[in-house]
């Protein structure tokens, strides 16, 4: 070592060590910081994105719980009015409509979960007393509908909602709504009400039907739902401002709302959005809010510490490994920078696609560590999220009634034929269908037959036509659309169909399959898919006149 006025100087390897020391110090400084602000953020964005998820998947579980009991006082609210329509109508003060009203009402309640009484009652102003109706509750040990004794309307004040507020409140709204929760004293039971009012054809208000549900059931489910550690689900009624939840799933209980929490919930219902409030002793948590189908909210609350928890975990992972770099060489330095931040920059630019709705990307690291176990999650919400989404397209696209492709998914079709992108329609043909005798079937049998033979039809078509894509694009009328194979045996396929139709519906050996049908091909006679389906359509008109006149002969 040289000495230059009393000083000493370094030695160029000891220099070179020291600025590749001081260089790497500042590189894993720096990296490290990266590191953990970026896992902070796509943690932070992730717990948000998983409990926005749970949120919302929650809520459209009991929306359909509660879509499933509309449905249902909605069908025998259609029912009542065709009973009042067919032939000439009946009269709706007889025992003969009261009866078909409660085997229907009956029947519909048995098929419909969540249910626990359904009634129709008369308005005492136009009968003789004020029991008029029918009440049935579902028993808890057989899971059957089973008569009760009716409320006397008479015998309550309009105001008396704990008694008859599933009346009146109707009749004076005029419209059909959901009830805000109550205690219902007449069962002593907490519940929710799905009521529909009727009326007769002068406007004079007839009476009322109704379903209701055991309030209590739904919160003892939302107390199941797991949310982290200790979060837990609650239901608010905002009208009211109070919040509904259980004891440990048991004891159910309602608190008034405060000002704040209100407030807050009143916003996350504009924005659909994640708030952070904290309470007196400082404690933090992270709510959510869904509005429900019957007009309540359903309330998230997690504390913060728990969502933020993995956050922390992994801040303090990369912490220690910035610390473990800078004792190691500097090439084992490198490559540990580089097994790090590619996985985390892979994890920022999948969940960015993620962020602009593309899930089909999928990326799991081989890291064995936090940051692996992120990717795997990220991976597992992203094909969650895009089997929901195949899920609801796929129900988007198909008949609720058949099970076969509706109008929409039809539309698709007929675009994919016209662009032709793949030549696999340079040859097809078009059948257009339509059922037979269904008025006759509906007015005779009722609508509920008449269904039965519009699926029937599609179960049929769906079985000579196995390779092709069979649509329901109107009440009863069906279309099929023959390529490849199915194409070229079209005809001999037309006349196993025509032969084997006439069979009759299962159960109701009077109803008989009957479906008038015409085919086109794509042609230079007919060179788009409007000129083909044109002239099936008036060959399938054809058929039916002909069909008739045999029917007739």
């Amino acid at each position: 070592m040289l000495k230059h006025n009393g000083r000493s100087d370094l030695s160029l390897r000891k220099k070179i060590l020291i600025s590749s020391l001081s260089t790497l110090l500042l590189l894993a400084i720096v990296m490290g910081t990266i590191s953990v602000y970026i896992v902070g953020k796509l943690s932070e964005a992730d717990s948000k994105i998983i409990m926005s998820q749970l949120c919302a998947e929650e809520s459209l579980r009991f929306d359909n719980k509660l879509n499933i009991v509309k449905h249902s006082v909605d069908t025998i609210y259609e029912y009542s009015e065709e009973l009042r329509n067919l032939d000439g109508g009946k009269d709706v003060f007889s025992a003969d409509y009261e009866q078909h009203m409660k085997e229907f009402a009956i029947a519909v309640s048995n098929q419909t979960e969540g249910a626990m009484a359904v009634y129709f009652r008369y308005n005492p102003e136009l009968v003789e007393n004020g029991t008029q109706g029918f009440f049935w509750k579902r028993n808890a040990d057989t899971g059957r509908f089973e008569e009760e004794i009716v409320t006397d309307l008479l015998q309550y004040n309009s105001s008396d909602v704990e008694h008859v507020g599933w009346y009146y409140i109707p009749k004076e709204t005029g419209k059909a709504l959901w009830m805000t929760p109550y205690n219902n004293k007449n069962l002593d039971v907490l519940m929710i009400s799905y009521v529909i009012p009727l009326y007769l054809d002068n406007g004079e208000f007839l009476g009322v039907i109704g379903m209701d549900i055991d309030f209590g059931t739904i919160l003892k489910e939302a107390h199941e739902i797991q949310i982290y550690h200790s979060g837990y689900v609650a239901l608010v009624d905002l009208s009211e401002r109070l919040i509904y939840f259980t004891n440990d799933g048991e004891e159910i209980q309602k608190e008034k709302l405060s000002n704040a929490l209100y407030n807050h919930i009143t916003t996350i219902n504009k924005s659909e959005d994640l708030l952070q409030i904290s309470n007196e002793k400082g404690d933090t948590s992270i709510i959510c809010c869904r509005k429900l189908s019957n007009g309540m909210m359903m309330y998230v609350n997690v504390p913060k510490e728990e969502i933020v928890a993995n956050r922390d975990s992994l801040m303090h992972i990369c912490i220690l490994i910035t610390v473990m770099i800078f004792s190691f060489a500097s090439i084992v330095l490198l490559r540990r920078i580089k097994r790090i931040v590619k996985p985390i920059e892979k994890l920022t630019e999948i969940t960015k696609q993620y962020a602009e709705g593309d899930w089909s990307s999928q990326y799991i690291c081989d890291t064995y560590d936090e940051v692996q176990r992120l990717s795997e999650g990220i991976s597992q919400m992203a094909r969650n999220t895009q089997d929901y989404i195949s899920e609801l397209n796929c129900l988007a696209r198909t008949d609720a009634v058949t099970g076969v492709g509706n109008k929409t998914s039809y539309l698709e079709l007929i675009s994919d034929i016209q662009n032709n992108k793949d030549g696999k329609y340079n040859e097809y043909a078009v059948v257009v269908m339509d059922l037979n005798l269904l008025k006759k079937t509906n007015d005779t049998y009722g609508h509920e037959i008449g269904d039965m033979l519009i699926k029937e039809t599609a179960k049929y078509t769906s079985r000579v036509f196995t390779k092709s894509p069979v649509f329901r694009i109107g009440g009863d009328e069906f279309v099929v659309i023959l390529s490849g194979e199915e194409y070229l045996s079209r005809n001999e396929l037309l006349k196993k169909f025509e032969e084997g139709m006439f069979y009759p519906l299962p159960n109701v050996p009077d109803v008989k399959i009957s479906i008038s049908f015409g085919m086109a091909e794509y042609s230079r006679e007919n060179p788009d898919y409007e000129s083909v389906f044109e002239l099936a359509d008036e060959r399938m008109y054809q058929k039916k006149k002909e069909m008739k006149m045999e029917r007739q002969d």
